[in-house]
């Protein structure tokens, strides 16, 4: 009897190393494979995070450039809208005629004409002393 548990017990063992070299050592592979699946996804998940939120702070910081540069150039057209009558009316106190005024500052002609009449130099068809 002892010898019958013995075989007994060695063929219960082997069945057993069957059964592992069978069905459980492929599906520890696979766990294991899994397992470096599953941290190269979390490594991915934990790139992709710090890229979105390098590219949200990217994204204000271009907005508040992009905001300053709206402001800066709005002075600058400010400043700049006057420029050209004067210069125009520099030019048509110098005499400048209107044709000149329009296609030099980008005046209409009713803005040219109007600029030569308030602000135009001493007219030739006019007697002196007027």
């Amino acid at each position: 009897m002892p010898m019958q548990i013995a075989w007994f017990m060695g063929g219960a063992l082997a069945a057993l190393l069957i059964y592992e070299l069978i069905a459980v050592l492929p599906l520890r592979r696979r766990v294991a494979q899994l397992a470096r699946s599953h941290a190269a996804i979390e490594q991915g998940h934990e790139t992709i995070t710090r890229l979105t939120i390098r590219q949200v702070n990217n994204e204000r910081r271009y907005a508040q450039q992009f905001t300053r540069l709206e402001d800066r150039l709005g002075r600058i057209e400010l400043r700049g809208e006057g420029r050209p009558y004067e210069q125009a009316i520099t030019l048509a106190a110098q005499g400048e005629d209107v044709g000149r005024l329009v296609s030099c500052f980008g005046l209409t002609a009713g803005e040219a004409s109007l600029v030569s009449l308030l602000h135009g130099g001493p007219r030739s068809d006019e007697p002196p002393g007027q």
